[in-house]
């Protein structure tokens, strides 16, 4: 194949302003991992008299489970109206948003050892470093289609700057819990408390900005 025919097959197949399967699959692909952090909670086999203890003592599976639930819808959230504002994908775009769905699919197992040594430093440590890594696959996807010039034309450039300080919050506290956690890891855990703070005090600041519903939560 001559050198300008294979250069014009490859832009064609590897490019192009279809967003619609990339966006399918990774809804298909959040939906799965979120719904298996749910599955993961097992119902307790003990005799009816000892069932509302067994239950109770869940306790950490089912905070774990909304942790998780709540921080994969937030990180869904971005990755749906990023999608929503750009005219097209490259193969790079799709290269960064597979590493997103990689991540994606640990959050079950990462779950799990949250809700189960969360008083161990491994457990807190594996939970923050996959949740973390999944916001920061979320954040380059953002960068990458602000740099490659992606977004729809009629798009704000304000939009964009909030979005572009909203994403890296949720990720760069979790990643930054993971020293604290080797230290004590009930503190690493406790850091998270701060990611809604600083998201509340983004989102007031985003108010200013026209139409920051758009933005990246």
């Amino acid at each position: 194949m001559p050198g300008n025919m294979h250069k014009s097959y490859t832009r064609r197949i590897t490019s192009g302003s279809d967003v619609e399967r990339t966006t399918f699959f990774s809804d298909a692909v959040f939906a799965i991992a979120m719904t298996l952090v749910a599955v993961d909670i097992k119902i307790p086999q003990v005799p009816d008299g000892d069932l509302g203890r067994a239950v109770a003592e869940q306790w950490p599976e089912f905070a774990a489970y909304l942790l998780s639930f709540a921080v994969a819808g937030t990180y869904w959230l971005s990755h749906h109206r990023l999608f929503r504002l750009l005219k097209g994908f490259t193969a790079g775009l799709q290269r960064l948003n597979l590493v997103l769905l990689f991540f994606i699919g640990l959050l079950s197992y990462a779950t799990d050892m949250l809700a189960f040594h969360s008083d161990q430093v491994i457990g807190v440590v594996i939970y923050a470093a996959t949740l973390g890594l999944i916001g920061a696959a979320n954040t380059s996807l953002w960068l990458y289609a602000g740099r490659q010039r992606m977004f729809k034309d009629d798009v704000d450039a304000r939009l964009i700057t909030y979005a572009r300080v909203r994403a890296p919050v949720t990720p760069a506290v979790f990643l930054l819990s993971i020293p604290v956690a080797f230290l004590n890891p009930l503190a690493g855990i406790l850091i998270w408390l701060a990611i809604p703070l600083i998201n509340l005090g983004l989102r007031l600041w985003g108010r200013k900005l026209p139409g920051p519903e758009l933005a990246a939560d």
